[in-house]
């Protein structure tokens, strides 16, 4: 499988429908649980791939699933926590787990090329 044709969305959940509920909703955070699970498959197939794969600057494409996957690890544990506030903190922080995993959404789909849907 290429990198460029991984996607790492659920065909279910789309931004537009992400945005249009309360981050706080039970929905939305279904949704964002599901977009941090979709995120940590593209990585592992990422890491795969890369894996099989021999060109040159592999070490610097290790280094950016190596990055990725952190990441997705530490907007795993900020959603935890988020799940454990009372509101306003609650959705403060479900708003910033959102914002963080629109930026590295963003950040996949230009190091990697992988569409993002």
């Amino acid at each position: 499988m290429s990198l460029r044709h991984a996607i790492a969305t659920n065909p279910e959940v789309d931004q537009e429908t992400l945005n249009e509920f309360p981050v706080s909703d039970s929905t939305s955070e279904n949704q964002l649980q599901n977009r941090i699970e979709n995120l940590d498959r593209l990585a592992n197939s990422v890491q795969a791939a890369l894996g099989r794969q021999s060109f040159s600057g592999k070490h610097q494409a290790l280094d950016l699933a190596n990055d990725l996957r952190l990441k997705i690890v530490a907007n795993r544990k900020m959603f935890q926590v988020a799940k454990l506030l009372r509101e306003p903190a609650r959705a403060s922080m479900l708003s910033r787990v959102n914002s963080s995993l629109n930026e590295l959404e963003e950040a996949i789909a230009l190091h990697f090329g992988v569409e993002m849907t």
